[in-house]
């Protein structure tokens, strides 16, 4: 049998996507790595950031160093924005149809590619302990700093229906995770996970990234009962109101607090994203941006350094941007500051239930292996034995670095 490789960089859309090629395939190939030789390779490219875009392309440059015979596929989100390369360039459109792509000779990136009808059914999801589905794609929203909402087009629902027989057919996983491009945008989202809720199956839910103003104190309420993590990840982006106003986000830090605190009342930890370095970030900006974070109840945070986007509105801003060295240095103090919340939410969760699912990777803590996994709240738990499935446990101790049960 032929064999493929395949490099997923990015969201968890595109970890769906890729799952989707795989089963598209699996019958003609069987499955290896890009840095391997193969006859077939598949990049699933990733554009939010330069360095995404930039990883992804190496990718593809080092599978032709590999074997120059073979036939190499870019697709994803950077395929839109790469002007060369040594493969056939295709948009997001094909991930539906792996095969069609495999048979080009030629590129194709054209604007309808981007905005295709979600109809896919996963059957499997290969290599994980937890599946994930996509039930939304694309952006309405223009963030300044953003160029995601170009390449993933006008946002479009999966049908409810499909997403409930995606979910039936993947029970078997302890966890399933919703995932979008804007997963809030989901025209009947509290509907959606009301009927989820509903259905007779022994699998936790859980929610991807969701912007704050998709939160409301409704939709906290749903998740805070029921069969979902306890956890939602919410992009702050900036703790100052001036710099939201400038990277185009449609709420205040105050309204960000608010949705927080519902969150803490109703047991569910929040982890958020933070861009530094955006234009017109001065040193108060920032500190404002410090001291408001170290204040709320979050237990998680992603830290980005600005990086300019092609066809986004922040390069025409005309006010500040702050050099390089600067830049890192708030990138590091935040990260820090991330990683103090982290361990006080994992602390204070020592003697409380929780669920968890175990996945397969290995940690050798003190000269004993312990199998990692993934509680309800989004924090790592070290167990002693693999199980499949959903796992009530209770959270015995916290070593500084990870819990245990």
């Amino acid at each position: 049998m032929k064999k493929a490789g395949l490099s997923t960089y990015g969201c968890k859309l595109n970890q769906y996507e890729t799952q989707l090629i795989m089963e598209q395939i699996s019958d003609e190939y069987e499955f290896g790595d890009t840095k391997e030789k193969c006859d077939l390779y598949i990049i699933n490219s990733c554009s939010v950031t330069a360095k995404a875009a930039k990883e992804s392309r190496q990718s593809a440059k080092k599978a032709y160093k590999l074997n120059p015979n073979a036939k190499i596929i870019y697709t994803g989100c950077d395929s839109y924005l790469v002007n060369s390369l040594p493969a056939v360039i295709v948009g997001n459109s094909y991930k539906q149809n792996i095969k069609s792509a495999i048979e080009r000779t030629d590129s194709d990136i054209k604007e309808n590619t981007k905005t295709y009808p979600l109809n896919s059914v996963l059957n499997g999801y290969k290599g994980r302990s937890r599946a994930f589905i996509k039930i939304q794609e694309g952006c309405n929203n223009h963030c300044t700093y953003c160029v995601i909402p170009k390449l993933r087009g006008r946002e479009r629902d999966k049908p409810a229906n499909l997403v409930l027989e995606e979910i039936e057919q993947l029970s078997g996983f302890g966890e399933i995770v919703l995932s979008g491009t804007n997963i809030g945008s989901y025209k009947s989202l509290k509907k959606l996970l009301i009927d989820i809720d509903k259905l007779d199956i022994k699998t936790r839910i859980r929610i991807s990234s969701i912007e704050p103003m998709y939160v409301d104190n409704e939709l906290i309420d749903i998740i805070a009962s029921g069969k979902f993590a306890k956890h939602l990840h919410i992009p702050l982006q900036s703790g100052s109101d001036k710099i939201l106003r400038l990277m185009g986000r449609h709420y205040s830090k105050k309204r960000f607090e608010e949705i927080v605190d519902r969150c803490a009342q109703n047991g569910i930890f929040v982890g958020t994203d933070v861009i530094v370095g955006f234009f017109g970030e001065t040193e108060r900006e920032f500190m404002e941006t410090y001291d408001f974070i170290k204040d709320l109840a979050l237990s998680f945070g992603h830290v980005f350094s600005y990086s300019k986007r092609p066809y986004t509105s922040a390069v025409n801003i005309k006010t500040f941007l702050e050099k390089g060295p600067v830049v890192k240095k708030r990138n590091a103090a935040l990260k820090k500051l991330f990683d103090e919340k982290s361990k006080e939410s994992m602390r204070n969760m020592v003697g409380k239930d929780t669920s968890i699912v175990i996945e397969p990777t290995i940690i050798n803590k003190n000269g004993k292996n312990f199998h990692r996994s993934i509680s309800s709240q989004y924090f790592p738990v070290l167990v002693d034995s693999y199980k499949k499935g959903l796992i009530e446990t209770t959270v015995k101790s916290f070593d500084g670095e990870y819990a245990y049960a």
